[in-house]
């Protein structure tokens, strides 16, 4: 019973506030037409607000390119580079020599050798035909 009496009073809240909230609508304005007689320049403003501060403007004449020194910004960088790092003393610490990767240079060379000779083409000429071997 109780819930019935709150799920009323709340439902009546509810209805009269959605009422008055209709009511409260009856305002309608109409659209105001565009009065296009006030200038607006962003410049003229822009000027205004500069003259008001009275900031110096400055006006820089370009200057004439002198080609008195030569620089080379790569050969600079390149020599710069060079010498830091000819500066620098690198100390490493001695590795302990590990034996766990067969490695036999001299199969690896010849297989090397075999995929380069494989790779050339060779072009011999016709020979003629010699009959000195007898079978």
């Amino acid at each position: 019973m109780k819930t019935l009496i709150n799920n009323t009073a709340l439902l009546v809240t509810l209805t009269i506030l959605f009422s008055l909230n209709i009511n409260a609508s009856v305002f309608n304005l109409s659209e105001e037409t565009y009065i296009d007689d006030i200038p607006f320049n962003t410049t003229e403003v822009f000027n205004n607000i500069i003259a008001e501060q009275n900031l110096t403007e400055f006006n820089f004449n370009d200057e004439a390119y002198i080609e008195d020194i030569s620089f080379d910004t790569k050969g600079v960088t390149s020599d710069c580079l060079y010498n830091k790092a000819i500066s620098t003393d690198f100390q490493f610490d001695e590795e302990q020599y590990v034996d766990d990767i067969p490695f036999d240079t001299e199969c690896i060379s010849s297989e090397c050798l075999y995929r380069k000779a494989v790779v050339v083409e060779f072009c011999f000429e016709d020979e003629g035909y010699i009959d000195d071997i007898s079978l």
